[in-house]
């Protein structure tokens, strides 16, 4: 029985502080397309046990996939729409047999993408979608619906999205936000790198909350200079997320404040690469809505498998071996950095609903308007 939440099992392999060695487990890792449907979906078991995944494939295809608990014989419908909030289900795309597990669809022309709405034997739905948003110049995009929480409820797609810096969009990157109706954006990277760095979008709201802690760019120098080697990266990294959920209790209050406004979405936040800053604001976002944390951990872990290292590390085989893993490892997220992160934040505060209400003012009532925003 396949179950979305295995991912842990196979993100661990982008652990691996050796580029070349990366690039080769990425490549046996397509040899296994549906398990890495399931990394790309995230955690997406429903209350009527049932789990779908969905990946656009590179020959425009969408692969859809299902498996049902117990198995259970009749008819699934299968309906498209570019809005997860409206479906015409008066003409299903596709009519097969539950038993037969999997259907090919062609995505839409000119679609940024699709959402799929599956319905088996009139009885049990669940809408599905390709978590990864394809896109030319903006690293790490990707939308955060369909992790369940401790209730069985689950966050609607096309709400919400953590991306990488928006200032790398092209035009057809800016077109793709167009389609995905956003409204707002959280801009989590520091003054300089705004400045330095513009967004090159266009949209109706953005937010400048520049988390203190990031000293990357100082680290990746001394990196380069040899200066810092493979237990120095994995030390800083620990210190850099404990760093940035320390010292910015004001910035995430406000983030809060802008996600508890149901105008503001669809919202994306983000940082530069959207793994560290980024990073903490999603296990936040996600620990407020109660998610399971197997679910916070993967997608905090999927990070490794969007982000393109030979782009941002180029000339690699120029540098040291050590360099290389240093290099890697910086660029890289642990799942040991992110559950001790969160471990010292329950240690400070007792648990994370006292950090959330001692630290944010996300009271137990704030928490439900977003659970009621987020959910369904």
């Amino acid at each position: 029985m396949f179950n979305a939440c295995l991912t842990l099992s196979f993100l661990s392999i982008f652990v691996s502080f050796r580029l070349e060695k990366r690039l080769l487990m990425v490549k046996q890792l397509l040899w296994f397309p549906f398990f890495v449907s399931f990394i790309l979906l995230g955690c997406t078991k429903d209350n009527s046990k049932i789990d779908a995944v969905c990946e656009l494939m590179p020959n425009g295809t969408y692969l859809i996939k299902w498996e049902t608990f117990p198995p259970i014989n009749g008819v699934v419908r299968i309906y498209e729409s570019l809005n997860p909030d409206s479906f015409n289900l008066s003409t299903p795309i596709a009519e097969l047999d539950i038993q037969k597990g999997y259907k090919r669809v062609l995505s839409m022309p000119n679609s940024s993408r699709s959402y799929f709405k599956l319905v088996f034997n009139k009885t049990h739905s669940i809408i599905i979608a390709d978590r990864v948003i394809r896109t030319q110049g903006i690293i790490n995009f990707r939308d955060m619906g369909g992790y369940v929480n401790k209730d069985g409820k689950k966050i609607k797609w096309g709400k919400i999205y953590r991306s990488g810096s928006l200032s790398t969009a092209t035009k057809k990157d800016m077109r793709i936000l167009d389609r995905l109706r956003i409204e707002t954006a959280i801009d989590l990277r520091s003054h300089r790198e705004s400045y330095n760095f513009p967004n090159k979008s266009h949209l109706p709201h953005i937010y400048n909350l520049p988390l203190r802690g990031d000293r990357y760019d100082t680290f990746f120098e001394e990196v380069l200079a040899q200066q810092m080697k493979l237990i120095d990266i994995m030390t800083y990294n620990e210190s850099l997320l404990n760093s940035i959920v320390e010292n910015n209790s004001d910035y995430f209050k406000r983030m809060f404040e802008v996600l508890l406004e149901e105008k503001n979405y669809p919202l994306v936040f983000y940082c530069s690469l959207g793994k560290d800053r980024t990073a903490v604001a999603s296990v936040l976002i996600l620990a407020a809505l109660d998610i399971e944390k197997n679910c916070i951990l993967d997608d905090y872990l999927m990070s490794n498998r969007q982000i393109n290292y030979n782009s941002l590390f180029k000339n690699a085989e120029i540098y040291p071996w050590d360099v290389q893993e240093s290099i890697t490892a910086m660029i890289g997220t642990h799942k040991e950095t992110i559950k001790n992160t969160m471990e010292n934040l329950i240690t400070s505060y007792g648990s994370i609903d006292n950090y959330f209400e001692k630290e944010l003012n996300l009271t137990p009532k704030k928490r439900e308007k977003l659970k009621a925003i987020l959910l369904e």
